[in-house]
């Protein structure tokens, strides 16, 4: 092999070695671009969990809280029933009174003429 076969292939390995190092000074910046993107979508997510977890639990509070205002109407409801069934009772007896009195039972006899 001559001299100058042997410089055109040490200059084509060393165009190659030159090359390659370029290639690799950007695939680190890819890499280094790629990793800084990563690491703000991964904080976004965490933020993003973080809300819904907050929600979450803020909902479970606000269920709990109306789980307690229902069973607390519903005792009402129960109390409430029951009293409109002693005013009911006592309805029905004024009402018994009032068509015995009407009736002739309560007053005065109708006159036959």
């Amino acid at each position: 092999m001559s001299n100058g076969d042997l410089n055109k292939k040490i200059e084509f390995i060393v165009e190659q070695q030159a090359q390659f190092a370029a290639d690799i000074q950007v695939m680190r910046e890819i890499h280094a671009a790629d990793t800084a993107l990563l690491k703000e979508q991964h904080r976004n997510l965490s933020d993003a969990v973080t809300t819904i977890v907050g929600l979450v639990g803020g909902l479970a509070q606000s269920q709990a809280a109306t789980d307690v205002r229902i069973a607390k109407l519903a005792d009402l409801q129960t109390a409430t029933d029951a009293r409109l069934a002693e005013l009911a009772e006592l309805v029905n007896i004024f009402i018994g009174v009032v068509e015995r009195y009407i009736g002739g039972n309560g007053g005065a006899q109708p006159q036959a003429t």
